[in-house]
């Protein structure tokens, strides 16, 4: 039976939040939301053997500003990875342990993995610089201030009401359509002029205007709503009526029985198992890396024509896969991501909803196929609003999904800002948790798959992963908490016009600065003689087991996107 935290009078840190009254450390705090999410997910096992397997250890005290509990529910779905990882290792025979070992610490550490990238001892910033990494976005690495305060919280027409701008991939798009042009790059001298010019535009329009204008444009953006004021939208609701872990299972019969065992010389628990990664950015990219280290044969597929996030290549998001060059607008491209679908075990959609199924290569599109083979597949689309709701196919990144959900808003409370006012989360971490919890929807199905048989349809949301960290069975720090991660890590002070990479480059130098957290080695692999350098470091798996031979590890090094020549997946013997 478990409880939630007990709580304040709620509303603490704005409308719709709920405080805890005592601190309990991030280790028992981790025990005591396993089992709150175990019994929030349908189909997630209740063998207390699995669920007291669970070994969290680590520093009592939260190494992420702010109040929301985001370190302690990461490390819970790493721990429920590692929980489907041993169900699977169990059907094929390899393993009859039930222990999964967490260290809280590192999984404090996992926000932050584009930024943990050490390349023939360059760090931080450095590594992007360095010829070894593609660049992929060219507007962003033209300095232009203007583009790089497109991405920010600004203050609206109506008081108390501030509005997420987002660039996206295209910041002149969204600039050019509050009415900044590129001539105006002539009077902008620094960020804060950039800053001051993009708020005095934005000013000039009501929150839902903007909500509305953006929307219109096909650009992505939110107002920074408090959690009470999500919950209360429609597209709140329709989210709200999904499990966080939310996949189905479609067809069955004697056309798609349950996947036989395979034994191989791998003994991870996805060894055998095949894998397309639709993805750009970080949320989809992560779940890859996630299956890739539990064994899974990766193939990535980028077009070399679109734009994608630069930090990803050098770090572990990139471990452990193929990246091949396909574009779809080409019959011959068009054919070989077909014959990638007639292979494959498993698919991640990280694009807009609703874009690849266009091209003919949604889930009914995967399913047909599957039944053809006669093996299931499972198919997971990962996105900013979830399956569906009058947002479902609108664009939407981390920073976008904090605003809307309320993490945004309740970071600006915690800093002691006016109600209303957002202030970004500390890190990247909507993207990188919600890429875990996409790697648990799949590994979920394929367990499913390997019992039972079909094909399996996932959806993951960044903003239902927020939602979930909000969620009065979770609860939010005290202040008093807040205050001492702070004196303890001295973390530099932001505000509004924060962008996230600087701001976790400054979150580690912060760790780096007052703590051995970033130091310890046992959570890095290295790898000689890669593609960046000569010696690459990254941050490793989080999920370990009692046998080395079945714990998570990448068997390759990070590669740029679109490294290699195409290839079909090996032959699983």
């Amino acid at each position: 039976m478990t409880t939630a935290p007990p709580t304040e009078s709620p509303d603490d840190y704005g409308a719709g939040t709920y405080t805890d009254t005592s601190f309990t450390p991030v280790p028992q705090e981790c025990r005591r939301l396993l089992k709150v999410f175990a019994a929030k997910t349908p189909g997630f096992t209740q063998d207390q053997g699995l669920l007291d397997g669970v070994k969290f250890e680590g520093d009592d005290l939260p190494c992420i500003p702010g109040p929301i509990k985001a370190q302690a529910v990461t490390a819970v779905l790493h721990a429920m990875v590692g929980i489907v990882g041993l169900e699977l290792l169990h059907l094929r025979g390899e393993t009859v342990s039930a222990t999964t070992y967490v260290n809280t610490n590192h999984a404090g550490l996992y926000p932050a993995t584009p930024g943990l990238v050490t390349v023939d001892g360059q760090t931080g910033p450095a590594v992007i610089a360095l010829p070894t990494v593609p660049q992929w976005d060219k507007d962003r690495q033209s300095g232009s201030p203007l583009i790089y305060r497109s991405t920010a919280i600004y203050p609206t027409a109506e008081e108390g009401t501030w509005f997420q701008l987002h660039g996206s991939l295209d910041s002149w798009a969204m600039l050019q359509t509050i009415g900044i042009t590129r001539d105006d790059e002539a009077s902008v001298r620094s960020n804060d002029d950039a800053y001051r010019l993009i708020g005095e535009r934005v000013r000039t329009y009501r929150a839902r205007e903007l909500e509305q204008l953006m929307l219109e444009h096909g650009l992505s953006g939110s107002i920074v709503l408090s959690p009470e004021s999500w919950r209360s939208t429609e597209m709140g609701k329709s989210l709200a009526r999904h499990p966080l872990v939310n996949y189905t299972k479609h067809g069955g019969g004697p056309s798609l029985p349950p996947t036989p065992h395979l034994k191989l010389a791998d003994k991870r628990p996805l060894a055998g198992i095949k894998v397309v990664e639709l993805a750009r950015i970080i949320a989809a990219t992560a779940a890859g890396a996630a299956l890739a280290s539990m064994g899974a044969e990766v193939i990535r597929v980028n077009s070399s024509k679109l734009k994608d996030y630069t930090p990803a290549q050098p770090s572990s998001l990139m471990a452990g896969k193929v990246t091949i060059d396909l574009d779809l607008d080409e019959p011959a491209d068009h054919a070989r991501l077909t014959r990638l679908f007639e292979e494959a075990d498993v698919i991640i959609q990280g694009y807009r909803l609703g874009s690849f199924a266009r091209r003919g290569f949604g889930f009914e599109d995967a399913q047909k196929i599957a039944e053809k083979r006669g093996r299931g597949i499972v198919y997971v689309d990962e996105n900013c609003y979830g399956p569906d709701g009058y947002y479902a196919e609108r664009p939407g990144w981390q920073q976008v999904a904090d605003a809307a959900a309320g993490s945004s808003y309740v970071m600006g409370q915690a800093f002691g800002c006016p109600r209303g006012q957002g202030v970004l989360p500390s890190l990247p971490i909507s993207d990188m948790s919600t890429g875990i919890l996409t790697a648990l929807t799949i590994m979920c199905g394929l367990r499913d798959r390997a019992k039972v048989g079909g094909s399996y349809h996932g959806h993951a949301a960044l903003t239902a992963y927020n939602m979930a960290t909000l969620d009065p069975d979770v609860g939010l720090y005290q202040r008093d908490v807040v205050q001492k991660i702070q004196e303890k890590y001295r973390f530099a002070p932001w505000s509004s016009d924060a962008h996230v990479a600087p701001l976790y480059y400054n979150i580690i130098k912060a760790w780096d600065e007052n703590s051995d957290l970033v130091k310890n080695e046992d959570y890095y692999v290295h790898f000689s003689n890669s593609v960046f350098g000569d010696q690459l470091r990254v941050l490793g798996p989080v999920v370990r087991y009692a046998d080395e031979k079945t714990t998570p590890r990448w068997t390759s090094p990070p590669v740029p996107f679109c490294h290699h020549e195409f290839r079909s997946f090996s032959r699983s013997v």
